[in-house]
């Protein structure tokens, strides 16, 4: 019963320690339609995402496009997906603006999805303060907190304007429980691919609402 309730602890801590904010360096101010096409950019493009695995990358590219799809963004697809497509087009290099041009004029994708991941701090997970450094606050409380930090922007395909940017921050905190002995442990179960997860959702939800038609 007692590893139960500690559990349970856990989970309460984790979930109410986790906050996210947006902060908007460029409003929408485009009208994305639900029928609008958005083509997501590889995330691997971005030296930020190196700090994933392969795996999680492409784990977040499908939640990504999961997200949009939920929010009634249907006609989305991820770039590395349209090999055929572009090939067809003569679209080979994106930093040519009459072959980026094609990615609407001729596949009926308007805009691009851009992800870039900032900095992130990580923790050990655990850190102990004994019962005199807790009276004496000396050293103070370890910095335990966990945090990613992302930028989501919606590029037009046909001028290669951006028409939407907000950074993401989300910060997963450390909690403390003091023991028996009068000192005080300080726990942090999250992850940087947790907080980068949920950076996401919040980021690219409220993109899709802050261009709403």
């Amino acid at each position: 019963m007692k590893k139960i309730s500690l559990l349970l602890f856990i989970l309460i801590s984790l979930s109410s320690c986790t906050s996210t904010q947006v902060y908007t360096r460029f409003k929408c101010h485009i009208c994305l339609g639900k029928s609008n096409g958005v083509i997501l950019l590889p995330l691997g493009w971005d030296a930020g995402f190196s700090r994933l695995s392969p795996g999680e990358q492409n784990q977040l590219e499908s939640q990504i496009l999961t997200i949009l799809r939920d929010q009634g963004i249907t006609n989305v697809e991820l770039y590395d997906r349209l090999d055929y497509e572009l090939l067809s087009a003569g679209i080979k290099d994106l930093n040519d603006p009459a072959q980026r041009a094609k990615v609407n004029s001729e596949l009926g994708y308007p805009y691009f999805l851009g992800i870039t991941l900032g900095e992130t701090r990580d923790t050990d997970g655990w850190d102990y303060r004994t019962a005199q450094e807790v009276y004496e606050m000396n050293p103070p409380d370890p910095d335990q907190d966990i945090s990613a930090t992302l930028r989501v922007a919606l590029i037009e395909t046909a001028t290669g304007n951006i028409v939407s940017d907000n950074a993401i921050v989300t910060e997963i905190n450390a909690w403390g429980i003091p023991d028996k002995d009068g000192g005080e442990n300080y726990w942090n179960f999250g992850s940087v691919s947790q907080a980068i997860r949920k950076a996401t959702n919040k980021g690219v939800g409220f993109m899709v609402k802050d261009c709403a038609c």
